[in-house]
């Protein structure tokens, strides 16, 4: 049977609002009669697509927006192969392209892909006609499972995502935060934001007389984003000896943030999950921003810095963990777990040379 593909286009991310023009239109002729083309508004618009997907027998999907289409592409598309189980096992996930051109694209740029939607399906296209597949290139995502609690206070909803890289708590997820209120995300945001930090840490240090000549909005700044964030947390079925995290996270895959941070070296290797569970003053994680930006081992007392099969996680009672995982922020999640997700096949397309 001939491939097909199945493409999403997401009029809300950034990329596609700052393009305008008929985007729908432009991916059709990219992909010719060997695609099918979907632009979605919403999650139940997406799961009616994928749905859709399946039933054409899609076997590539490509999703047209930033990490954050991705991220919801993966997710639901892991609910929907759930969905359409067969004796007990969720229908194989297909070959997914994550298109490149939207603020951060890290999960594109740990692929080698460096063109855009339409480059990637042209080249896929073409490789259909000749009758031919492209070689792939497998990625490691992790699953988080979670009880979130109703805004309402009525029963708790249960969470299921799939990602490559989450900031669970403390300065890494307050980072993004801070992040997206910047008008552009992009490397020169990421610095900002960085710069601030370090130079909150530093306002710690000054002495209480001189405090009141810092700006109040740089004070505030620092409280925000080094407030700990408190929970319960195991490695492995083993628990911390500590409760109060200055930053929580936990990757699949090494990334690339922007070509400024990088992280997560140890999920380099595949197979290997890679969690950081730190505790220490601001100035700890100040005096560690090399090591933080470089993804070079950090150092401290109350440090977990290296590979881990399952991390979980339990908010104090009255509190939460609010993650944010692919750049998706979520929030009031009263438990979560990590462990290992399935593999993706992704095209080697517009390979960097």
């Amino acid at each position: 049977m001939s491939s097909l593909i199945g493409v999403v286009t997401n009029p809300h991310s950034g990329k596609n609002r700052r393009r305008g023009g008929d985007r729908k239109q432009e991916l059709e002729r990219a992909v010719g009669r060997h695609g099918i083309v979907r632009q979605t508004k919403d999650l139940d618009e997406l799961r009616e697509v994928l749905h859709e997907f399946y039933e054409a027998g899609c076997d590539h999907w490509v999703s047209d927006g930033g990490d954050g289409t991705l991220h919801w592409l993966l997710s639901v598309g892991w609910q929907v192969a759930r969905e359409r189980a067969h004796e007990g096992q969720p229908a194989p996930l297909p070959r997914i392209v994550p298109a490149n051109g939207g603020s951060i694209d890290f999960v594109a740029h740990k692929a080698g892909i460096r063109g855009q939607a339409t480059d990637a399906l042209r080249q896929l296209a073409q490789s259909i006609e000749r009758g031919e597949l492209l070689p792939v290139i497998e990625l490691d995502t992790f699953r988080m499972r979670g009880r979130s609690r109703a805004a309402d206070g009525g029963e708790e909803q249960s969470f299921d995502r799939l990602g490559f890289a989450s900031a669970i708590g403390g300065v890494a997820q307050r980072f993004f935060e801070k992040l997206y209120q910047h008008p552009t995300v992009d490397s020169r945001a990421i610095v900002t934001v960085l710069a601030s930090s370090v130079g909150g840490a530093v306002l710690g240090t000054v002495p209480r007389p001189l405090q009141s000549f810092v700006p109040s909005s740089l004070r505030e700044f620092a409280d925000e984003i080094f407030e700990p964030t408190r929970a319960r947390v195991e490695l492995d079925g083993q628990r911390l000896a500590y409760e109060e995290f200055a930053s929580l996270q936990v990757g699949s895959i090494d990334i690339n943030l922007g070509g400024v941070v990088r992280t997560f070296r140890h999920a380099a290797t595949p197979g290997v999950m890679h969690a950081q569970a730190i505790s220490m003053s601001r100035w700890g994680v100040a005096a560690n921003l090399p090591n933080i930006v470089l993804g070079t081992p950090i150092w401290g007392d109350k440090v977990y810095d290296g590979p881990a099969r399952r991390l979980r996680a339990l908010a104090p009672e009255g509190g939460s963990l609010d993650p944010v995982i692919d750049g998706e922020l979520f929030f009031g999640l009263s438990e979560l777990e990590v462990e290992a997700g399935p593999r993706l096949r992704i095209p080697a397309v517009c390979q960097a040379s």
